[in-house]
């Protein structure tokens, strides 16, 4: 099993941001120390706690500070960029980090962000599929040509090419089944945030269609995890507002956006996220993954950070302990 870490980098007590930014940035480089597999950092536009801005500058900070950790998005919101340009900027990225780019793109959850930059929510799934499709080819063909919807280009010559070839492992990040099954048509891994067994079947059922086999990628899986020494009640006490942030997120922006296969259906309380997070000694983390884990088509887990606004001390104490404790176990996997 490979393990990977993320985190949102979000500022709600409004720190000095280069303060907030820096203490984000140690906590991803240790990371490579601790032993994970890669390190991903997370994409929103206008969020006012600075929720996850600027990838490709953080990408180049981790590029220059580690040394063998695979580095990557997590996610770019596609069609949020014109992917003829992500696909300069994220070659360049390649050569820069020497070959330890992984680049995962998403269709996003947030209308306010497509209202922001003038598109419409609805075109989300059609702008995604002429996004991948732009990407390969501008990763792949020098110069290349399409005519789609959204994109008219001609003769268009990415330079420099990728340093990884064909191009750097492309993951596609989803939470519903068709998603999934897009991310299996263009062959792609899968960040999914799914543990239902009609997603993967989608994602599968993609593969095919594309002719690639299942072991020829990778599927993951996040967990928001907190390995402590404490009870995990008094844990749970201490930042259950910042844990309830971390969620209702996703409730709200979702709810916004009105599809009902993104839809929690959740009150908006924070008891009702209080399952979405596993807080334990090592032994019950262990045994709570290998129950959610079993049974699913998983190669990889993401970790998903401490909840934004923990304070960076305890950030790192928690992220050690699971790198002690409870990493190599799910390594062996």
């Amino acid at each position: 099993m490979h393990v990977g870490f993320t985190m949102d980098m979000r500022n709600p007590h409004g720190r000095p941001w280069r303060d907030h930014w820096e203490d984000c940035l140690h906590l991803m480089c240790e990371a490579e120390a601790m032993g994970f597999d890669y390190v991903m950092v997370q994409e929103h536009f206008f969020q006012p706690d600075g929720y996850a801005p600027s990838v490709p500058i953080f990408l180049t900070m981790l590029a220059e500070r580690t040394r063998t950790i695979r580095i990557g998005s997590y996610v770019y919101i596609l069609p949020l960029h014109h992917a003829a340009m992500l696909a300069q900027e994220t070659a360049v990225l390649d050569h820069v980090s020497e070959g330890r780019l992984d680049v995962t793109v998403g269709s996003g959850h947030s209308a306010a962000e497509y209202h922001a930059l003038g598109y419409s929510p609805k075109t989300r799934p059609s702008r995604m599929q002429e996004g991948l499709e732009v990407l390969k080819l501008a990763w792949t063909q020098r110069p290349f040509s399409y005519s789609g919807r959204y994109y008219d280009l001609k003769d268009v010559t990415v330079a420099p090419a990728p340093l990884q070839q064909p191009h750097p492992p492309l993951w596609v990040a989803a939470t519903a089944p068709p998603a999934a099954r897009r991310a299996g048509r263009m062959g792609a891994n899968l960040h999914g945030a799914s543990v239902d067994p009609e997603f993967h079947q989608a994602y599968f059922e993609g593969l095919a269609e594309a002719g690639v086999e299942r072991d020829q990628v990778r599927v993951s899986n996040p967990w928001a995890i907190t390995v402590t020494d404490e009870n995990p009640d008094a844990v749970w006490e201490r930042r259950k507002d910042l844990i309830f942030e971390r969620w209702d997120f996703y409730r709200r922006i979702r709810d916004e956006m009105g599809d009902p296969d993104l839809q929690y259906g959740l009150a908006p309380t924070p008891e009702a996220y209080r399952d979405y997070e596993i807080i334990g000694d090592a032994d019950t983390v262990i045994g709570t993954l290998e129950g959610l884990v079993k049974g699913l088509p998983l190669t990889d887990i993401v970790h998903s950070g401490p909840a934004g606004g923990t304070p960076p001390e305890e950030a790192y104490e928690d992220l050690k302990r699971f790198a002690d404790r409870v990493l190599p176990t799910l390594k062996s996997w």
